[in-house]
């Protein structure tokens, strides 16, 4: 392999290096195989040496978001069809594989999947706890498996002989009319009695303050979050971007301190228990930030806090 050209040797010869500068270039222009040979021309590789480096397509994880009991013989997914453009919007558009192929399948044409069981991200046995939901955007895609069933369990009477606990969504979007996904379905689980209380962060609603998922949680719900987790013995389930995630139980934590009177080495010590004993749950997806950001994010938490959708229910 070899670059006839000395500027393109210099620059690939740098970025092969890694390091920040690699990080930026990959992060800024995600470049596919085609753009890079595109981009440095005078850059000659053998043909059997491409192929021979070319990746082989990865599954794609997606959560499961139906009840097998509401529909029996089916499975759902919650899927975003992705496309972007690179370079703040000024380069090429960029579609995702699997989310496009999805979008343009025909009806009863199969699709090849497998089931990942999850192993902690799920209701717990004792309906009667309480559980926050956290999930905006297609984070809510496990959480809509949750109120349907609790749906199915209110109509059956199953609900561990007892009044099921309070069951509260914090869902986000862009804007009302135009991403606000399951409404209609969320405002029937609240009349069926599955969730107790639905909560919308609108983060580009003409004419309103941007709001996000943690915002509601700091300025709407700190006291039902406090009693939720040091009284109640409630769960956590929070599904998204590790971004949102990272806000989300910094938080919490600061409800502990502020409401709760903790300091905050007791408040991130209490969440770490709580995670410990199965009761804050994360199911993190769609990590896009540069590789030295996630690294010096995860330095900073718990190495139980990040958990890149291992420990979700998927296909």
């Amino acid at each position: 392999m070899h670059a006839a050209s000395s500027r393109e040797r210099a620059e690939l010869e740098a970025l092969g290096k890694g390091g920040l500068r690699y990080e930026d270039w990959k992060f800024e222009a995600a470049p596919t195989l085609p753009e890079v040979l595109q981009h440095y021309p005078s850059l000659q590789v053998p043909p059997a040496l491409l192929l021979s480096q070319l990746p082989v397509l990865q599954q794609r994880y997606y959560s499961i978001s139906s009840s097998p009991h509401m529909y029996p013989g089916q499975i759902h997914a919650t899927v975003a069809v992705v496309k972007y453009r690179t370079r703040g919007g000024q380069g090429p558009e960029h579609s995702g594989v699997c989310s496009n192929w999805l979008n343009t399948i025909k009806i009863n044409e199969s699709v090849p999947c497998f089931i990942r069981t999850a192993k902690n991200f799920h209701l717990p046995e004792n309906s009667s706890l309480p559980v926050l939901m956290v999930g905006p955007g297609t984070g809510i895609a496990p959480l809509r498996s949750f109120w349907q069933q609790r749906q199915v369990d209110i109509k059956a009477g199953t609900t561990s002989g007892h009044p099921p606990g309070d069951m509260t969504l914090v869902f986000g979007c862009r804007q009302s009319r135009v991403d606000h996904i399951y409404k209609e379905e969320t405002a029937q689980a609240r009349r069926d009695g599955a969730l107790t209380d639905i909560y919308t962060a609108l983060s580009r609603e003409p004419g309103t303050t941007k709001t996000y998922v943690q915002d509601i949680i700091r300025q709407q719900i700190p006291k039902k979050v406090l009693d939720l987790v040091l009284k109640d013995g409630g769960h956590i389930y929070v599904c998204g971007d590790v971004t949102m995630a990272t806000d989300v139980g910094e938080t919490v934590q600061r409800i502990l301190v502020e409401h709760g009177g903790m300091s905050v080495a007791r408040a991130e010590d209490f969440i770490n228990n709580m995670k410990d004993n199965n009761r804050y749950h994360e199911d993190i997806f769609g990590v896009t930030l540069k590789t030295h950001e996630v690294e010096d994010a995860a330095r900073k938490r718990s190495p139980s806090f990040i958990s890149l959708s291992e420990e979700n229910t998927s296909l």
